[in-house]
């Protein structure tokens, strides 16, 4: 399917998804032809006959450039997984022996990388001699193509993308103070209490300064302000530790401080909506073996149910 290509293109569907998608990888029926090594007319033959298959149109043609329809937009990203699960499959049959060389490189949001992903590499490494890994932290979402990325772990709603996604855990968000902190201000009883409170901002939440708490009520929105603000876990769970006020933060920073009683969950009865932490990696590349070697590997230190959340 992905090597066996004739340039008279007979009706094979997996035929169809890979001219498809290296078309849109490539952005031109040229440059697909010269990857596949088949005629450009024998590519756009392929993609008419997926789309007459299909009953849609993936690709909306001009003279000057190439577009993905709505519907070719969708199809793709599930494209981008089947050549990568054929591409692993090939990989599994003709390389049994073979182990993932080469190196990694990654990008991680700034907090939760230090703390989940750094801390998994040494027994990575341990495991496959032959790798070795570079991990930028960032807070952006950075373009893994344009950078030369292979895999990037993100945190959050995912923007509609190529991109192959794998879900990690979920990311849970409680809202915390510490002991002195509640003491000296009281305790919050209801959401509504939060606005008499030193709130600790920040722009990770995508719902900003208004707070949003889930309860046997449903669902309620909180206006909060404060005096201080900041896009990283760390910061704001130092300022929390700190006694400064209170802070909504992810299970993944405050287990440890939860669990000695450095910081107490307020509000226990509400809480925060949880997000996702994905490992995502680019659909215009076949997923190669360090990097399904290390997704699992993560995957498997994280556990089922995240180890920072056992106990809480």
């Amino acid at each position: 399917m992905l090597s066996g290509f004739q340039d008279n293109p007979k009706m094979d569907p997996l035929d169809g998804i890979a001219a498809f998608a290296r078309v849109v990888d490539g952005g031109s029926f040229s440059a697909a032809a010269y990857r596949l090594g088949i005629s450009k007319s024998a590519v756009s033959a392929h993609v008419q006959r997926l789309e007459e298959r299909l009953g849609i149109r993936l690709l909306n043609r001009s003279t000057r450039r190439l577009s993905l329809t709505e519907a070719g937009a969708a199809y793709y990203r599930h494209c981008a997984r089947i050549l990568a699960e054929a591409e692993s499959a090939e990989q599994v049959a003709s390389a049994l022996q073979r182990e993932p060389r080469g190196t990694l490189r990654i990008s991680a949001p700034n907090s939760f990388g230090w703390m989940h992903v750094g801390p998994a590499v040494p027994a990575f490494l341990k495991r496959y001699p032959e790798l070795s890994v570079d991990i930028t932290l960032s807070p952006a979402h950075v373009n893994l193509v344009d950078e030369g990325l292979d895999l990037a772990i993100r945190i959050g709603v995912l923007e509609d993308s190529p991109l192959v996604v794998r879900r990690l855990a979920p990311s849970r968000l409680v809202v915390c103070a510490t002991p002195a902190y509640l003491k000296e201000h009281g305790k919050p009883r209801e959401p509504g209490d939060l606005t008499k409170h030193n709130c600790l901002c920040t722009g990770l939440l995508p719902w900003g300064d208004e707070w949003r708490l889930a309860g046997k009520r449903g669902e309620v929105r909180v206006a909060v302000g404060g005096s201080f603000r900041s896009n990283s876990a760390e910061m704001l769970r130092t300022a929390a530790l700190d006694g400064i006020g209170i802070a909504v933060l992810p299970t993944w920073a405050v287990a440890e401080p939860l669990r000695s009683g450095a910081l107490r969950r307020v509000l226990e009865a509400w809480e925060p909506p949880a997000s996702t932490i994905y490992a995502v990696y680019p659909g215009n590349r076949l997923m190669s073996m360090k990097v399904r070697a290390f997704v699992d590997h993560l995957a498997r230190c994280i556990g089922r149910t995240p180890y920072w959340d056992k106990g809480l």
